[in-house]
């Protein structure tokens, strides 16, 4: 594969995951393809005291950091049982990815020694803590921010706590002080998670998992300072008719991928399986009973399996779940990651992408078991999976050449990039004009065919004519694939 190299500047990138920049295409077959999980999963592991029978990061986040040349990831200690459990964020280092380092930060106080990676410990319990880093908050101190499921002691509450989501924020990601008026949103257990890794304009947008519905449902709320959010939040995804009865569409953690809103969107399958009467009879006693949980009672045996689908939006707000199917699969029987795969934000680092996943493992039940029954007990820890940059879809072609046209879009930039593998076979791009017609010099015929696995192969024509003069123009691409896969279409600049 060929690398990206630093003179060449993106300034539109086009997905092939939907047909949104597509006109029409004949002769391919959209291919999903699924991340490869690291062989050394779990890759961080709960094995320190104050971690307990958890270390995950499905809300949280990792990055690589360029400036300090390292990856960097804050995730959660410790499961949620409880306002008193002492769940918390904890930080870690990696050079590699897969080995991480989790430094002795002084700085958090637990069982009497600050020897450990904590940054965050709340007064209540901290259940998916999800960071995000403000590139625009004026106020430096504010450069990190956090929202996480907890609360405060109150003792007009008839548990003793008042609940709901809280907020943090941070100078570094290191140290941090909680918000005085937490919680600062009321309801919606488990997640709410902001969208991007960073923010670099607009409003803060936060995708949580909408209560009163007698199931999970997937919503979406925004705010200008991450304090105050707007209420209630506005439903965008829950189980429809093609789904099979048991589902719930329990979160979502996006990105936006150069200009591709990308959902990793997390389902929830409640098992045994059910028939679509006995599901709408659970969800209407749930919404009756206020209930939002799991529907049934054996939370001691395997209930219930949760696992990533794909989700893409070009807005952030009308989101279509382009493949009904596990991003990647759940681990085999007995494994870490059997019933869980709950996939993180995505990011590309040099030629991947890079997916971060919480995994939990439990053995079956006892063929014919009624009741719950006490069985293996397993840590929830975080896994890596990877794919190649632009490559969770692509337009598959066989021997037979496969034409793809795109939608007409103006031209702005000096060089054009595909990110295709036609290891066996070919790949020629003809421009057309508004009208459809091929441009001159710019033809199939006149095209340079493009060869080999590519992650950056530029266009170019036999005529020597540059691209660049087309720029202002509107255009349509018209691609012709054989015996191979096409990812992606960048427009470049040259920087």
């Amino acid at each position: 594969m060929s690398t990206a190299q630093s003179h060449k500047q993106v300034t539109s990138k086009h997905l092939f995951i939907d047909d949104h920049f597509i006109e029409e295409m004949s002769g391919v077959n959209r291919r999903f393809h699924q991340p490869v999980k690291c062989e050394d999963n779990p890759v961080i592991r709960a094995d320190q005291p104050w971690e307990k029978d958890a270390a995950f990061m499905d809300s949280a986040i990792a990055i690589y950091d360029e400036a300090e040349g390292q990856f960097r990831a804050w995730y959660q200690g410790g499961a949620c049982y409880g306002p008193a459990d002492g769940s918390n964020m904890c930080y870690a280092t990696s050079q590699d990815g897969i080995h991480w380092d989790k430094p002795s930060l002084g700085l958090v106080e637990f069982e009497g020694s600050k020897d450990n990676n904590i940054v965050l410990m709340a007064s209540c319990m901290m259940h998916d803590p999800a960071p995000i880093i403000d590139r625009i908050d004026p106020d430096p101190g504010r450069r990190y921010k956090a929202i996480w499921w907890g609360g405060r002691e109150d003792a007009s509450e008839k548990d003793g706590w008042l609940l709901g989501h809280c907020v943090g924020f941070s100078p570094d990601g290191i140290h941090w002080q909680e918000h005085p008026e937490n919680p600062i949103w009321p309801g919606d257990p488990e997640v709410a998670i902001p969208a991007g890794l960073e923010r670099t304009s607009g409003p803060f947008v936060a995708y949580s998992s909408a209560d009163g519905y007698g199931m999970r449902v997937t919503a979406r709320a925004e705010s200008d300072d991450f304090v105050r959010w707007q209420l209630p939040p506005q439903l965008l995804l829950e189980s429809d008719d093609d789904d099979p009865p048991g589902t719930e569409v329990a979160g979502m953690a996006t990105v936006d991928y150069e200009g591709t809103h990308l959902g990793m969107l997390w389902i929830a399958h409640n098992l045994p399986d059910f028939t679509r009467q006995e599901w709408q009879d659970i969800v209407a006693r749930n919404k009756q009973q206020g209930f939002f949980g799991p529907p049934i009672e054996l939370n001691n045996v395997r209930c219930r399996v949760l696992y990533t689908e794909l989700a893409v939006s070009a807005d952030g707000v009308t989101w279509q779940r382009v493949n009904r199917q596990p991003l990647f699969p759940l681990g085999p029987e007995g494994s870490w990651d059997e019933t869980i795969g709950l996939a993180a934000k995505p990011f590309v680092h040099g030629d991947k992408i890079y997916i971060y996943y919480t995994g939990y493992g439990r053995t079956s039940p006892t063929p014919g078991a009624t009741k719950p029954e006490k069985i293996g007990q397993w840590n929830i820890e975080t896994g890596l999976a990877t794919l190649r940059r632009d490559g969770f879809a692509s337009l598959q072609a066989d021997a037979s050449p496969g034409v793809v046209v795109t939608k007409p879009f103006a031209f702005e930039g000096n060089g054009l990039l595909v990110n295709a593998d036609v290891s066996q076979g070919s790949l020629r791009v003809e421009v057309l004009d508004e009208g459809g017609q091929a441009i001159n010099g710019f033809t199939k015929d006149d095209a340079h065919p493009i060869s080999g696995d590519q992650l950056q192969a530029r266009m170019a024509w036999e005529s020597g004519k540059d691209v660049a003069e087309l720029r202002g123009r509107v255009v349509r691409l018209k691609f012709y694939v054989e015996n191979g896969d096409l990812y992606s279409l960048a427009v470049v600049g040259e920087g």
